[in-house]
């Protein structure tokens, strides 16, 4: 039961991985078979992992047609931001009191040299910085919650990857360094607001990039 378990996990993170990073695009046919022969598992953990991906809206099951990976279109655009706009600052104001100066002062050191590094690894020191806010949280619940959607995000973030503009990317920066200091001075609210209004920014660039 536990080998059967453990492939039906490996099907499912396999999948979804290729999926975030584009070896699978969006609106891709995903047929059971191939999946089954490219990863070395049998169809049935094949066709689990297929469901829960479908519930985390990774992929879409279109009735006579099959299994597609999910485009990423402005709706599903709007309900990831929406999602991290409402809950992130709230995330941010539970987890003030866990986040560690050190940590901040070496994010924020990070994000002042922010130029000099590849596009590849500003993206993912923007995701860590939301995750280790995120992963903070004495609350299991909430973080399982937006995992997710922080997954989303990397994908929408390497969609857009050849179309990045030079001044949001300054400005995320800026914004980024801006709810940092406002921790580091102990201003809750102030911060919380800040990351808001980065999220609430951040929606406006990724739609107008997209779409």
């Amino acid at each position: 039961m536990s080998n059967y378990v453990n492939l039906k996990e490996k099907a499912y993170e396999l999948i979804k991985n290729k999926i975030i990073n584009l070896e699978f695009m969006p609106g891709d046919y995903l047929e059971e078979k191939k999946l089954s022969e490219l990863l070395n598992v049998s169809r049935t953990p094949i066709r689990e992992a297929l469901a829960r991906l479908e519930a985390e809206m990774w992929v879409s099951n279109l009735p006579r047609k099959g299994i597609f990976v999910t485009k990423v279109d402005e709706n599903m655009l709007n309900n990831i931001f929406e999602a991290r706009k409402c809950f992130e600052p709230a995330i941010l104001e539970m987890a003030f009191n866990n986040l560690s100066s050190i940590k901040l002062n070496i994010f924020r050191e990070r994000f002042v040299n922010y130029n000099t590094l590849p596009q590849e690894e500003k993206d993912k020191l923007d995701n860590d910085f939301h995750l280790y806010i995120l992963n903070s949280v004495d609350n299991i619940f909430v973080q399982s919650m937006m995992v997710t959607t922080f997954e989303h995000v990397v994908r929408v973030r390497k969609l857009s990857f050849d179309k990045k503009l030079n001044k949001r990317i300054s400005d995320s920066n800026d914004e980024h360094i801006q709810v940092i200091d406002f921790i580091l001075s102990g201003k809750k609210a102030e911060a919380a607001e800040a990351f808001k209004k980065h999220i609430e920014n951040s929606y406006i660039y990724y739609l107008g990039l997209l779409f």
